[in-house]
Formats: C-alpha cells, sequence, structure tokens
C-alpha cells in the first residue's frame, strides 16, 4: 500500500489530441464501454481498477454549529462522493440536539454515514439515534469495490457480538476502510482517549492488518493526526466543531479529512476550516510558573461531570444544570499547588474576583462532603462556548446536587465567601480568565 499527504493536481485529457484521434479512438471508447455495461459491477471493477474514488470524513461536531456549518460548507465544496462522520455528532443525545444534527446534514450534498460516539449515547440517545440516522450500530456498505466497516466503540471497546461480525466482515476479499469514534489509541504521547483495553486493541490491530485493511479513521481526540501502523493507516480527525485539545501545529484545527484512493494507493489530506470563533483561554498562575491554556486542552484533561445548583442570597436555586469540568486542584498541580494558608484567586474576563482557601482547592472529607470538588467548568447541559455564554465558571458540586447558603458558610475561611458576601452563587464565579496562588 501506498500512502501519500499531498493533494494530486487533476490533470486533464488533451482535448484537441483527443479529436485527432478520430474515428478509430472512438470505437474502441464504444466497444469498452459495452463491455463495461454488459459485465456485473464487481467483474468490470477487476478488469477496469477501481480508480476515481474519494471521500470525505470528519468527527466530534458535537452541535457546535457555529463551526460544524462551515464544516459542511466546506465539504460541500470539495465534492466528495460519500461522507464518513466518526461519531459525537451531538453534545448530550437528547432528542433536540439529534433534530439539530439531522436538519442541518440535510444541507449536505452528498450520501453520509454515521457512527456513535460516547456524547451520542448519553441518556437515550443510542434510541434516538437508531430512530432517527439508522437502526444498527454497527454495519458496513461496498463503494466501488472498497468496503467500508461501521463500527460501535462508543464505550470505548467492542463487544463479542460485534467481534464476531466483524471477523467475518473482515474475512472478505476486498480492501477495505474501517471508522469508529474512539480510536485503537491515542495520537498523542501519553493519552488516553483510546480504547480501554490495550489487549483488544491490540488485537483489533492485528486483525486489521492481516486483513488488506488500508485505513483506520476514527474521532474522540479533537485534532488531526495520522500515523502509519504495520501497512495500516490510522487516521485522527476530531475537528468538526468540538473544542480542540491542542495548538494549532499539534494537529488541533478545525478540519475533515478528503481520501482519495486508487487500487492500494490513498492519498490523505486534513482540509482545514477557518471558524472566527475565539476560544476564551485561562492561565493559571503558581510557585512553579504560568500556563494558558485553551477551553479545548482544558477540555482534554481528565473531565468531571455533575449535576449541580447554587442557592442565592434569597434562597433561591441557580444555575441548574450538569456541567462537565476540571478540578481546580489539577490545574493548580501544573503550576506546583499551594500550600496551606495560601489564597487562590479567580478573576473573571469582567474583573471580579473570588479568594478560596486551601481547603476548597483540595477539600478534607468533611469539607467535601458540604462543598464538592471544585471545578472549572467549560461545559452545561452539553453546550460549550460560545453557545453557554458564562464559561468557563467555577462551580461546587456537593452529593446533594445543591451548594446551598449553610455548605458556603460553613466552608468560606474568614474574609471569603460568605463572610463578605452572603450567598452561595457568589462563590461560582463566570467568565473565568485568570486562576492564581497567592
Amino acid at each position: 500500500m501506498v500512502v501519500s499527504t499531498c493533494t494530486p493536481r487533476a490533470i486533464g485529457a488533451d482535448t484537441r489530441r483527443a479529436l485527432r484521434r478520430g474515428a478509430p479512438a472512438l470505437a474502441a471508447f464504444a466497444f469498452v464501454l459495452a463491455i463495461m455495461v454488459a459485465l456485473p459491477v464487481g467483474r468490470a471493477q477487476a478488469i477496469f481498477g477501481r480508480s476515481g474514488l474519494s471521500f470525505a470524513v470528519v468527527g466530534d461536531s458535537q452541535g457546535r454549529n457555529e463551526v460544524w456549518d462551515k464544516v459542511i460548507d466546506a465539504i460541500n465544496a470539495a465534492r466528495p462522493q460519500f461522507l464518513l462522520h466518526c461519531g459525537d455528532m451531538a453534545a448530550s443525545g437528547t432528542g433536540p440536539q439529534y433534530d439539530d444534527f439531522v436538519g442541518r446534514a440535510r444541507k449536505l450534498r452528498m450520501p453520509w454515514y454515521a457512527v456513535l460516539g460516547n456524547h451520542d449515547v448519553k441518556g437515550d440517545g443510542r434510541a434516538t439515534y437508531a430512530r432517527l440516522i439508522r437502526k444498527d450500530a454497527y454495519y458496513s456498505f461496498v463503494q466501488k469495490g472498497y468496503r467500508f466497516i461501521a463500527l460501535d466503540s462508543s464505550s470505548g471497546s467492542i463487544d463479542a457480538a460485534q467481534t464476531e461480525w466483524l471477523r467475518r466482515e473482515l474475512s472478505t476479499p476486498e480492501p477495505k476502510f474501517v471508522f469508529m469514534h474512539i480510536p485503537l489509541f491515542d495520537p498523542r504521547p501519553g493519552g488516553d482517549h483510546c480504547f480501554l483495553d490495550s489487549k483488544q486493541a491490540a488485537e483489533l490491530h492485528r486483525m486489521f492488518r492481516t486483513s488488506r485493511v488500508l485505513a483506520v479513521f476514527s474521532g474522540h481526540v479533537h485534532v488531526f493526526a495520522q500515523e502509519v501502523k504495520d501497512g495500516v493507516t490510522y487516521v485522527t480527525t476530531g475537528g468538526g466543531g468540538a473544542l480542540l485539545y491542542a495548538r494549532a501545529e499539534q494537529g488541533g484545527f478545525h478540519h475533515f479529512t478528503m481520501v482519495r484512493v486508487d487500487g492500494d494507493r490513498i492519498q490523505v489530506e486534513a482540509v482545514p476550516v477557518k471558524a472566527e470563533l475565539e476560544e476564551p483561554r485561562v492561565a493559571v498562575w503558581g510557585p512553579k510558573g504560568q500556563v494558558e491554556m485553551s477551553l479545548g486542552e482544558i477540555a482534554a484533561m481528565p473531565r468531571c461531570e455533575v449535576g449541580t445548583a447554587f442557592e442565592n442570597k434569597f434562597g433561591n436555586l441557580g444555575g441548574q444544570g450538569v456541567y462537565a469540568g476540571v478540578r481546580v486542584a489539577a490545574l493548580v498541580d501544573m503550576v506546583g499547588g499551594m500550600r496551606p494558608g495560601q489564597i487562590l484567586v479567580v478573576t473573571s474576563g469582567d474583573g471580579y474576583a473570588q479568594e478560596y482557601a486551601y481547603e476548597n482547592v483540595y477539600p478534607s472529607a468533611k469539607c467535601l462532603a458540604m462543598q464538592g470538588e471544585m471545578l472549572l467548568a467549560y461545559e452545561k447541559d452539553g453546550s460549550t462556548h460560545p453557545a453557554w455564554g458564562e464559561g468557563p465558571r467555577i462551580v461546587f458540586a456537593p452529593a446533594d446536587g445543591v451548594y446551598h447558603n449553610s455548605d458556603c458558610a460553613a466552608t468560606s475561611a474568614a474574609g471569603q465567601g460568605w463572610n463578605v458576601y452572603e450567598s452561595a452563587g457568589a462563590r461560582w464565579a463566570r467568565y473565568v480568565r485568570r486562576i492564581e496562588v497567592r
């Protein structure tokens, strides 16, 4: 198999020379055409080859339509014969999110095929996918003599029934392409956004390399990456709209992937899509220096997902929702941590600031029971920036799902929090831009 990352220029036939060939050339063409029409499709491809196959691959649109709409336009302009979507079409698997995706997908000017992502199967998402998109979670189809195998890796593995089905699919003689959501291997050094069982990942790779699989496409990791492993090309294409996990030079740019195939030769091209969308960045300062991170880089850290709300000064609930974020302690640890007696100052883009004690950031069991973990949330109810306009935001997540005024009062150090302003909600700082240990 030959792999190239360049985009070939279309080379047109010389029209004048073709005309000068005259009647003999036209007769020969008519003869060949007659044979192709008469032969079964598979036999004709065996004689004349499989040239001219082109398709696009994308992943992780996640309902961020400010980007996804531009990706759709760019895919239409590229004119692939069909599109593979590697999952995470929806942010949290709700019916309205699926309806929105399907509605926008009607703008695509080519057939499209999708697989389930881990975001797609949240709640009743699997049933909604089956109703609106496709009944089968894993399936295959053939295009121009190439077999395309769609896998359901949304759980970070595939079960025994799917594995046996896959063995049968791989036993067919055609060259093959596989697409799924969660990849066998994380393309980032030390990354863990991949199959949960490394032994199963290794066995699937062995099956692929011995079964004429030309390439495997996946999403989940919000970057573009490409690697050839034992003759199999692995492509990560998670740039369809979701928060990006890396800087542009490390593959963190919105994109789709264009693939062109001739025989066993494949050409893979990441097509950048410019989205005029400025992601908020958060600077974290501590005793060992400073790091500045985009929301996507923060989202690439171990994820905490909680349902929580706060109580305001009048005793009313606010901020109710399901939040995704990272432990503030994990961010502080990146710059050297903090010691008892030090203060953590969190500053918002509008200048608002809140101070927190060591015990808020690294809570004891007693404190944890009242305030829960202190998180920096980048997502609420499946929405991120700019659809969720209050993030990133500090949230507290006690076990009972409400950060009460009594919780705030009991866990606020002298001169902080409740002792400055009597409202638990005031501790949930919005539009966070700076976190500093003092």
